[in-house]
């Protein structure tokens, strides 16, 4: 009878630590016969332990070591689950040292009350950290594993203490018992204010970042309404011009001068090839960059082309923003130092395939670059100030998990850029 006892007041206990093991971790998608299996092996385990052996190694061990286990259910940092698990057990051991204290205190001596009080009040802590404290404890991944070390070394001494000197059991015990509680209390409090620091951090940063692209948005569309409005204003130029030109070919036609209209008609091509053709794609801030880039290109006599996908899915309007910038910059400035009586272009080739964007940038060269500047490190006397544009190509790419290439091919310079999203 005592033993069916004590296996329901288990089933409360380990339900108890399922509970409070949720508060802290959150759950990996695996399904719920996952977590349930794990749990009732863990309640086999530890009652099997008890019953059979009974000593205090033992127990420690057959409570630590499952609970550690069944946390790689859930997502979390090894540190964390480390921490959690330890904590949890200090939070159970706390109840059995105070419930046994008091009973001891008051001349009871059935072990079985006592593990019914203490399973009763675990349980009614679980309760309570999954209705008031669940949402305060979803731990930022950004807390650094030293914090979870500091934070598990009190929860550890506080059960090699309780084992050392919570015996013999009298109310000397619970004064000690309540002084441990109160240390793990503040080991909490110091981590929940972390935990605020973290997410109050992460919130700001956040709020910085998304005012940066709204302002970036903000610019780029205006410079895309002032392209759009130039390439209109062409057009429109454009259009009459052609009028008195076609005026002046009809002219010459009627009157039987074809060579003189074929003539005119070849020195005066380039007001139609002048036209630059607008990069129009689903994201603003890369028809602005492209275009504006491209029209100072154009203004200094680089020829340009580009070929793009319209789509940009999965990638963030500011590292876009970075990436077209340096490379076309970068592009640019090169082709500066090219005689202008020698052939100078920028082409950028922009295709997606299975989720991995391909951004391929060349441009004329003269003379070898990386032959003498393997590490392209900038030319320019303020190196504080400049030198950063490669860096940031290289670290958008690693972030993407992606990669970037360098090369060079009959004098052209190319760039490739591979960024994964998915």
């Amino acid at each position: 009878m005592e033993t069916l006892i004590y296996l329901v007041l288990n089933v409360i206990r380990v339900y108890a630590i399922c509970i409070l093991v949720g508060v802290f971790l959150q759950k990996k998608d695996i399904g719920e016969w996952a977590y349930l299996c794990s749990y009732i092996a863990f309640f086999t385990v530890n009652s099997i332990l008890y019953l059979k052996l009974n000593t205090i190694i033992i127990n420690i061990a057959s409570n630590l070591i499952p609970i550690f286990l069944i946390t790689f259910l859930y997502n979390s940092k090894i540190w964390k689950k480390a921490f959690v698990t330890v904590l949890v057990y200090a939070i159970a051991m706390f109840w059995d040292s105070v419930v046994y204290a008091v009973l001891t205190a008051l001349n009871i001596e059935n072990v079985l009350s006592g593990l019914f009080v203490s399973s009763i009040m675990l349980f009614a802590t679980a309760l309570f950290g999954r209705t008031f404290m669940k949402q305060r404890f979803q731990v930022p991944s950004t807390i650094k594993a030293i914090y979870y070390f500091v934070l598990v070394f009190i929860p550890v001494g506080s059960i090699i203490i309780g084992y050392l000197t919570l015996l013999p059991w009298n109310m000397k015990s619970l004064i000690i018992a309540v002084v441990l509680l109160l240390l793990n209390f503040f080991v909490f409090y110091l981590f929940d204010q972390i935990i605020i620091s973290y997410k109050n951090q992460h919130e700001l940063d956040m709020q910085r970042k998304q005012n940066e692209i709204l302002k970036l948005q903000e610019q780029y569309s205006r410079q895309y309404v002032k392209n759009a409005d130039l390439q209109y204003d062409s057009i429109r130029k454009i259009r009459h011009d052609m009028k008195d030109q076609l005026s002046v070919v009809y002219a010459m036609l009627a009157e039987d001068r074809i060579d003189d209209a074929m003539d005119y008609i070849s020195r005066n091509a380039d007001i139609i090839s002048s036209h630059y053709s607008i990069v129009n794609t689903n994201s603003i801030i890369v028809n602005a960059i492209i275009n504006s880039k491209f029209t100072v290109a154009e203004t200094v006599g680089i020829n340009v082309q580009c070929s793009t996908v319209r789509q940009f899915s999965g990638v963030d309007e500011m590292d876009l923003c970075h990436l077209l910038s340096n490379v076309l910059d970068n592009a640019i400035a090169a082709c500066m130092n090219i005689p202008e009586d020698k052939k100078r272009f920028i082409s950028l080739d922009i295709g997606c395939e299975s989720g991995i964007y391909r951004f391929i940038t060349k441009n004329s060269i003269n003379g070898s670059v990386l032959k003498n500047n393997r590490q392209l490190l900038t030319s320019k006397s303020d190196k504080k100030h400049h030198g950063f544009g490669v860096k940031i190509i290289r670290e958008i790419a690693e972030k993407y998990n992606g990669r970037c290439d360098f090369f060079e091919e009959e004098n052209v310079f190319c760039c490739l850029v591979t960024l994964k999203t998915k």
